[in-house]
């Protein structure tokens, strides 16, 4: 049964699984659901053991990730014996570049099926891609031995329950320090893959790494004699915007509207906010009117590429690389993947936009997300769950290590030169070991950028800069149905009156009452659940 996105964000994939499985994600019944909340908040989540064997150039802390200015001189090889069985491994995956080159063309896959001691199989989807293949494996009932799992997925509890392996007993408290990588995962990361009263998944942990900002061409800013650009209100923001602006040399200050930028101006809370007990949406706070009248004012200016409703994320992507766009609203994950996809030698250079208030002050910037996604692991594999995990926590090694050297450049010589102990790609390390990997499992993001000390120095300036003001969505770790269920289609039309409104087809005035009817149509339910699930939390 193929399944559109729309349909399958919209709870066709609900339907799916009872078409597969036999029986729904989720029961509807209030007891399931409160008896499932009591057996989530009674699992002993995997003790936090921080890996200690690399020393940061740049300490971080609880929030500011370590930073590096070059790769350890003898990285450690921490993990001794290959985690694979002898047998191939199947894994799914979104990726964010090009597709790369087949297994059997591609040296860098081959040197890593070598070393994990099995043949990793990889069906992969663009970013764009990635929810409709998914939507379509899981109708099918054709899944892979590793699956990555988004967090958008709709009723992720009884997809996993049907489909993947409970990890409990193989990760709770102690148990996980047979896998030192995955411990070395922090205890937080974890909360997002608790469900049905056990550990369902490995975590993808982001958190700060997903914290966005404006990214900046520093190159071309300078380029324009701009060195430091530090607006002090949305009006200097905006004048500088019209500054970079060259329509008629095809180059936009902005791939796209930057409405998040302008909320996180304004002070509106990250997602869903709590104040005792009672949770609030964003998108209910008074301020989006002016967020909206402000994002409809850079559009209106021409400030932005006049093509960015109709594009895809990748096309947007191209255009800041190519140097259509000055401005992309994204995150030090995307600050990284684009010095990598970069094919304009060692002129091109990226920053980041601090935040300041819509009127001057600071603003308030928006923590990442917290998971990029969880992986879980096929019920019907034929591997062990032991074995999975073994793959899952090698590919957990930390910055600093050998296994981490490999993993994210390859071989020396052919994907990577050493610059002093620097790996630095080559244009075929960049395409061939783009496979994925990293949405298996990973370790928390290090701020480094081979042969560039500059670029971790800039990231984490910024990250201490950010760290006491960040803003973190209350919902994390919280489980509502109705959300889960429905979530995706009544903010789907938020989203599609957000575009209307800011392209000038309707009015800011339109957005107060389609609140009223996202209330009416699930918003208050979802506020309620997550409440309710707040409180059971509190009271465990």
């Amino acid at each position: 049964m193929p399944l559109s996105r729309r349909t399958f964000l919209g709870g066709g994939l609900a339907a799916a699984a009872v078409a597969v499985t036999g029986t729904p994600l989720l029961s509807g019944c209030a007891s399931d659901k409160k008896n499932q909340a009591a057996a989530n908040l009674a699992v002993k989540l995997p003790t936090y053991q921080r890996y200690t064997g690399v020393k940061p150039d740049l300490p971080g802390t609880d929030l500011v990730l370590d930073g590096f200015l070059k790769y350890p001189a003898n990285p450690i090889r921490a993990i001794t014996e290959k985690p694979g069985d002898g047998q191939p491994i199947t894994f799914m995956t979104n990726i964010p570049g090009a597709i790369p080159p087949a297994a059997d063309k591609n040296a860098f896959w081959q040197a890593l099926n070598e070393r994990l001691g099995s043949e990793l199989q990889i069906s992969m989807a663009s970013n764009d891609e990635y929810s409709n293949k998914f939507a379509t494996r899981v109708a099918g009932g054709d899944l892979p031995d590793v699956i990555n799992i988004p967090p958008s997925t709709v009723q992720i509890p009884g997809l996993l329950k049907a489909k993947c392996l409970d990890l409990t007993e193989h990760l709770s408290g102690d148990a996980v320090k047979k896998y030192p990588f995955l411990a070395n995962i922090p205890t937080e990361y974890w909360k997002g893959c608790v469900y049905n009263g056990g550990i369902y998944a490995v975590p993808v942990p982001r958190g700060m790494s997903r914290t966005s900002l404006p990214l900046y061409r520093s190159d071309l800013l300078a380029a324009k004699g701009i060195d430091n650009p530090a607006p002090k209100n949305f009006e200097e923001f905006l004048a500088l915007c019209q500054e970079l602006t060259a329509a008629k040399q095809n180059r936009w200050a902005w791939t796209r509207v930057p409405l998040a930028y302008i909320r996180q101006m304004l002070g509106l809370p990250n997602g869903y906010a709590e104040d005792g007990g009672k949770f609030t949406a964003m998108v209910e706070h008074e301020a989006n009117t002016d967020a909206l009248e402000a994002a409809r004012k850079m559009f209106a200016a021409g400030v932005v590429n006049p093509d960015t409703f109709s594009a895809a994320g990748s096309a947007r992507k191209q255009w800041f690389n190519g140097g259509t766009a000055v401005f992309d609203l994204d995150s030090f994950v995307a600050w990284n993947q684009y010095y990598a996809d970069s094919t304009a030698g060692d002129s091109f250079g990226v920053n980041m936009l601090d935040v300041p208030g819509f009127s001057g002050g600071e603003g308030k910037p928006w923590m990442g997300a917290a998971l990029n996604n969880i992986t879980a692991f096929n019920k019907s594999s034929k591997h062990s769950a032991e074995t999975l995990l073994k793959v899952a926590n090698w590919m957990a090694a930390p910055f600093g290590t050998e296994e981490y050297l490999f993993r994210k450049y390859g071989v020396a010589g052919r994907h990577y030169e050493l610059k002093g102990t620097d790996p630095v790609p080559t244009k075929v390390g960049v395409v061939e070991t783009g496979i994925g990997l990293q949405y298996i499992s990973d370790s928390a993001l290090s701020l480094y950028w081979a042969g560039k000390p500059a670029v971790p120095q800039n990231q984490h300036k910024i990250q201490q800069k950010i760290a006491p003001r960040l803003v973190f969505d209350a919902s994390y770790g919280l489980y509502s149905d109705t959300l889960s269920k429905d979530g995706a289609r009544i903010n789907g039309v938020l989203t599609d009156l957000e575009n209307q409104i800011m392209q000038g087809k309707k009015p800011v005035s339109a957005w107060a009452p389609a609140v009223k009817t996202w209330l009416s149509a699930g918003g208050d339910k979802i506020k309620a659940e997550l409440g309710q699930a707040f409180s059971d939390a509190a009271g465990r």
